[in-house]
């Protein structure tokens, strides 16, 4: 998979390890092998010693949800172009929910929730950040109440 539409580029970056990561299906943070520093999203560059050198941990287990909200316009890769299809009728969206959680290790992790309606979505509750490699081979953060 080339991530050659990623907005940032990040494939020419130091942070290239975790679009590797998240195609080998793993969340990973960075941390700072001077100061032990570790950031999520992932820093080239170490927020608190300036450091420069970091090494990949994986992001594991569950986060409790700290805020949520509603995206009723999602990007264009998450909905289906019916113009070619249906080109006089239109299509009623679901909004997608997104949503922040904190590990046990004090890391924020945002992604958007999967498997839940919006209605069901509680703050304080248990979701579990994983990396999901969408249709079109793009790859995203998803939080997941449920078992794999």
């Amino acid at each position: 998979m080339e991530f050659r539409d990623f907005s940032l580029l990040v494939q020419h970056t130091k942070v290239r390890g975790f679009t590797d990561g998240l195609e080998r299906g793993e969340l990973l943070a960075s941390r700072c092998t001077t100061c032990g520093a570790t950031s999520y999203p992932p820093r080239s560059d170490c927020p608190r010693c300036l450091g420069s050198e970091f090494e990949w941990v994986p992001i594991t287990g569950k986060g409790r949800l700290l805020t949520h909200t509603a995206v009723f316009v999602t990007p264009r890769h998450f909905t289906p172009d019916l113009s070619q299809v249906a080109p006089f009728s239109s299509y009623a969206y679901r909004p997608a929910a997104v949503g922040i959680v904190e590990m046990a290790n004090g890391l924020r992790v945002m992604g958007w929730i999967r498997g839940l309606a919006i209605e069901e979505i509680r703050i304080g509750m248990e979701l579990e950040p994983r990396p999901e490699i969408l249709p079109d081979g793009r790859a995203t953060v998803t939080l997941y109440s449920g078992e794999r």
